[in-house]
């Protein structure tokens, strides 16, 4: 009697095939940019809860919570309008009101640098989520920065109330302030891909960006007017006024304040910012997508 004859090996090619046939694709590997970029949208809702749950928890060890993100502008402010505002002469002189210039200023500055302080860390400090979860690991930067804005929203309605307290009424073009934000959002989360990757790979590196961003809140004109500042330096100056951190504030200011210009050179420059730092922030950070958590 023979025995039944056995079935033989799958070859490369075979098992290659096969994996084809039923959507099977090698552990950790990098899919590609399309079918990631839907895998993105179909874990939104799991992304959303991961940014509101991240924003309900900061801060809940202290006795204030989440006053503290409206409390830490505030403050801020405080000490910015002493020393620029009252200490130190001239450092207000080019700017009609000082004060609503300031808070606008601090208050969209503060999600700026939040946002780019924590998107740096936004695989380093879930690593255990990374590496129990098969996700798409861009599904971390988005949520953090998701997370910052939702944060931000009751700051800015501080903002807009301490505007109007200074005399300032609203009219259709503080509607503009929306595409401002958007547009800010858009840069931060770029950036936030980009250092996401760069902090992963080398973590020592996470150390440095909250100095970066730091430096550039003087570079920004968060609390003194760069268009005042730039007919001292020439050349240098005028670069300085289109940055995309001065830029973006310059944007929102104008969409309130009525003697800060912004035309639409400067909101395509902002776009053209925004667009720029999203899709290669984002490519950059899809081709390291094998390796987030095994580093």
């Amino acid at each position: 009697m023979t025995s039944p004859a056995r079935p033989s090996a799958l070859s490369s090619a075979d098992a290659a095939a096969l994996a084809s046939r039923f959507a099977l694709r090698k552990l950790g590997a990098r899919p590609r940019l399309g079918a990631y970029t839907r895998s993105i949208w179909q874990r939104r809702d799991f992304t959303w809860e991961l940014a509101r749950s991240d924003a309900y928890g900061k801060n809940q060890g202290s006795y204030l919570g989440q006053l503290w993100g409206i409390l830490k502008p505030l403050l801020q402010v405080g000490v910015f309008y002493a020393v620029f505002g009252i200490l130190i002469d001239g450092a207000s002189r080019g700017v009609a009101d000082f004060l609503s210039y300031l808070v606008i200023g601090t208050f969209l500055f503060e999600f700026i640098a939040s946002g780019l302080n924590n998107g740096g860390r936004a695989i380093a400090s879930k690593v255990k989520l990374v590496r129990a979860l098969e996700f798409p690991r861009a599904v971390l930067p988005i949520s953090v920065t998701l997370t910052e804005m939702i944060m931000m929203w009751p700051a800015l309605v501080i903002m807009l109330v301490i505007v109007m307290a200074k005399g300032h009424r609203p009219t259709w073009s503080w509607l503009l302030l929306i595409p401002a934000v958007i547009l800010i959002y858009m840069f931060v989360l770029g950036c936030g891909f980009f250092l996401a990757r760069v902090v992963s790979a080398t973590p020592d590196l996470g150390n440095l960006v909250p100095i970066i961003t730091q430096l550039a809140r003087f570079v920004a004109g968060v609390f003194f007017s760069l268009e005042v500042m730039a007919a001292k330096f020439g050349l240098l100056g005028q670069i300085a006024i289109y940055e995309p951190f001065a830029l973006y504030l310059r944007l929102a200011r104008s969409a309130v304040l009525a003697e800060v210009p912004a035309g639409w050179f400067e909101w395509a420059l902002g776009a053209g910012y925004s667009i720029i730092a999203l899709i290669l922030g984002y490519i950059y950070f899809w081709l390291a997508e094998a390796r987030y958590g095994r580093d």
